[in-house]
């Protein structure tokens, strides 16, 4: 069984992720891919002692392209955090099988416009979006799972224009 949910969030592991999502998913293993969380012993910590119950592998990119399709495998649910469409589009290229990739929370940050309130794009992030629609990986807006799952073209109309 094992993907049950690949996300992009800012904040990575946070309330939303461990109350919300997880409480709705129960997974046994949250994946965090980043490469500066993964170079950082002080950041490693903090994400694992972050969901309490879950065990919790910080691992970078090239690590995270590695191991997906060996977790796919495993048993029982595990949730996939990145931080950035960057991130996200390196572990799709690099091989990783994402059918759905879950955008959760990418806030406010200067050259960013507002999409929603928990979701802004730049003109970078609109790029990487539109390459990841061309892979074949449907982009969803939803910040709980209790909210309304919208398509990233409905919520964000400039996807469309190339």
């Amino acid at each position: 069984m094992s993907w049950a949910l690949h996300r992009v969030d800012d904040r990575l592991i946070h309330g939303q992720v461990v109350v919300a999502w997880g409480h709705h998913l129960r997974p046994r293993r949250i994946w965090v891919v980043d490469d500066a969380s993964a170079a950082s012993d002080w950041e490693r910590d903090l994400l694992a002692d972050a969901a309490p119950g879950v065990e919790v592998k910080v691992v970078a990119v090239a690590e995270g392209i590695r191991i997906h399709s060996e977790e796919a495998a495993a048993e029982g649910p595990a949730l996939l955090l990145v931080r950035d469409l960057r991130t996200a589009l390196a572990l799709v290229e690099g091989g990783a099988t994402v059918a759905v990739l879950n955008l959760g929370g990418l806030h406010y940050a200067p050259g960013r416009t507002k999409v929603n309130d928990y979701l802004y794009l730049d003109a970078e992030d609109r790029a990487r979006c539109r390459r990841l629609l061309e892979l074949g990986v449907k982009l969803e807006v939803q910040d709980v799972p209790a909210a309304r799952s919208r398509s990233l073209l409905e919520v964000d109309p400039e996807i469309a224009r190339a």
